[in-house]
């Protein structure tokens, strides 16, 4: 919190929009203040930024104002691409639960899914998997049909998720799916690239496995290696029974990339109009060092976000599990947002013991942030 901030515009909510959209194309972190009152008057909307990124982020503004419909045009194509959401499926009923979780979000988020299926090449399995000779033989033939009927499964789910949206009445929602060959990490991964999500939304089995391993080998090896946020939606969450976020719980470790989460955290919950509890857990008395980091978070929010619904406190406890479990659970939370902040992350936020019951004993999503400086 040491970087001051700086108010770089003050503009219509749409124009506010477009150029936000700009500055992050260009690397330039920003966020817009001033939001809900700005029908009540004269004024707008603020864009405000680092003061070490004002020379750079005059530049884009200068650019921005003297070619606007040109500018307008890139702005709007890049809000497009934030608005679209990944969901990896595997043709289980937590994959699937997921997907119809991501419509709900989406349709709010007026946002497009794309359904991706990964399905495992034989020809990339080990040598003893191929050992007879009929069966190399046939190993073209083997990997047409395993394709095949690989997307006729995704084909159908696709379908059902379709009708879903048809039967709910759902609008704005657009449902694209496609097929890749190989490691289910490294093709969402590649489609990140490619497609340009704003997250990924993915199913989880929940308690269904022991500790560590309740998160997913494939969901844990994603959230280590993506830039951008990842959504587990547990087994036992009933995405058919959604209802958008009205209450977000972020855990805060007090770590210094606590301000640029809570700062896109704001900005994925606006659409919802959701509270967020910023919590810390402390055992038992809370020590004046703590105090004081939750007072920082405090200042920093009323300085740049006065006007959001965040509440900010620290959780005094004699078990961190425990405590979280219980405020979750007293205060209706919907959605759990925390930060991912280095490779051992869950094991050292999460003790193998809390993992099951905090995580998935809860039954409510889970929204991984990567870090920032």
């Amino acid at each position: 919190m040491s970087e001051k901030i700086v108010t770089l515009a003050t503009l219509t909510y749409m124009r506010a929009q477009l150029l936000t959209a700009m500055l992050e194309r260009n690397g330039i972190e920003c966020f817009m203040t001033n939001i809900n009152r700005m029908k009540e008057g004269p004024g707008g909307v603020n864009v405000k930024i680092f003061e070490a990124d004002a020379t750079k982020a005059l530049k884009v503004f200068d650019d921005f104002r003297s070619s606007y419909g040109k500018q307008k045009e890139v702005a709007v194509e890049y809000m497009k691409t934030i608005r679209r959401i990944i969901v990896p499926v595997d043709f289980t009923t937590h994959a699937e639960n997921a997907a119809y979780y991501a419509v709900k979000l989406a349709a709010t988020l007026k946002a497009e899914i794309k359904l991706i299926n990964a399905y495992l090449d034989p020809m990339g399995t080990p040598q003893s998997y191929l050992e007879s000779y009929s069966y190399q033989l046939n190993i073209d033939k083997v990997i047409r049909e395993i394709e095949e009927e690989t997307y006729h499964s995704l084909d159908a789910m696709a379908g059902r998720i379709k009708s879903f949206i048809k039967e709910k009445e759902i609008k704005d929602v657009k449902v694209k799916y496609d097929l890749f060959k190989g490691n289910a990490v490294d093709v969402i991964l590649h489609e990140i690239e490619e497609y340009k999500p704003a997250m990924v939304i993915m199913g989880t089995r929940g308690s269904e496995l022991d500790k560590f391993r309740s998160f997913g080998s494939v969901t844990s090896h994603l959230v280590e290696k993506a830039k951008i946020p990842v959504l587990a939606v547990p087994k036992d969450f009933d995405a058919s029974q959604f209802q958008p976020p009205e209450r977000v719980l972020y855990a805060t470790d007090f770590d210094t990339t606590d301000f640029s989460t809570l700062r896109r955290l704001v900005s994925f919950v606006k659409p919802f109009n959701a509270k967020i509890y910023c919590v810390h857990a402390a055992l038992e008395e809370a020590e004046t060092m703590d105090e004081l980091q939750m007072k920082r978070i405090r200042t920093y929010l009323f300085e740049t976000m006065d006007e959001y619904n965040i509440e900010c406190g620290l959780l005094e406890t004699m078990d961190i599990q425990q405590g979280l479990e219980d405020f979750i659970e007293e205060q209706q939370i919907d959605v759990l947002a925390v930060t991912k902040q280095k490779r051992n992350f869950f094991v050292s936020l999460f003790k193998p013991s809390m993992t099951k019951k905090f995580l998935f004993q809860t039954h409510i999503p889970l929204l991984i942030f990567q870090s920032r400086n």
